[in-house]
């Protein structure tokens, strides 16, 4: 709710049923649409789906709905009864300080991103961050919208080294003593040296560092699940996420 009320500038948001949406200016990326809680059924879910269905197709955006599977178990075929369709289920994973367990890869070397860092540091962690590692050619995002996404004091970049080579990514925001780790990818060539468990272990020590109390995630996949295990994580669910073509 906290994230909630902090969206961005510049974007709305929205109460439709059990929905809240983060909607931003027509044919701008970065829309957001999530359960909050309280009870559910299926007509106001349906009801709620139309009205979402209006807006987003206003705004020339795709609909995409995410929320924590086991606290909503039969939104699912609610969603797709309105005709939205099943695109991804991630474990989510959370940390307290008692149960961290730290791990730095002896071969690895982690630096932290500022406004100050070189172009090519910044248009390599946005390299390695939006094509997957190289796994996709998706657009890379230029590096002058990483060095405006740097000036803020709660969120934390991190780019790894391995061999004197760019190796992989890591972010964290954080928000009243929680803190949301996203971003965590490993270039494709140099996986499986502990990179991700480096990364990540240094965005937690650095938020415990802080008095932070709280860390989740949601992981890529099950391999990926277990690599947090190792660092104290705990699941608590599932990050459902339905699309639609309004």
């Amino acid at each position: 709710m906290a994230a909630l009320d902090a969206h961005p500038p510049g974007t709305e948001l929205l109460s439709l049923g059990p929905f809240r949406a983060v909607i931003p200016a027509a044919g701008q990326p970065g829309a957001w649409v999530t359960i909050v809680g309280g009870p559910v059924d299926r007509d106001e879910t349906s009801h709620a789906i139309g009205g979402l269905c209006t807006v987003f197709k206003q705004r020339r955006a795709e609909l995409e709905i995410e929320y924590n599977e086991a606290l909503f178990p039969d939104m699912g075929g609610w969603l797709q009864a309105a005709g939205l369709t099943f695109a991804e289920r991630n474990p989510l994973m959370a940390c307290r300080p008692g149960r961290f367990k730290p791990f730095a890869a002896p071969d690895v070397t982690v630096r932290r991103l500022t406004t100050a860092s070189e172009g090519a540091d910044l248009q390599g962690f946005q390299t390695i961050r939006w094509t997957n590692g190289g796994d996709n050619e998706d657009a890379v995002p230029p590096a002058e919208e990483l060095r405006k996404a740097l000036v803020s004091l709660s969120s934390v970049y991190l780019l790894a080294w391995l061999d004197g080579e760019r190796a992989g990514t890591g972010v964290s925001h954080s928000l009243r003593g929680a803190a949301e780790i996203v971003g965590v990818v490993t270039r494709a060539d140099t996986r499986r040296r502990g990179i991700a468990a480096t990364v990540t272990s240094d965005l937690v020590v650095r938020h415990f560092a802080e008095a932070g109390d709280f860390v989740f995630l949601d992981a890529a996949n099950q391999e990926a699940a277990r690599v947090y295990e190792r660092l104290g994580f705990n699941r608590f669910g599932d990050n459902v996420v339905y699309r639609g073509h309004p």
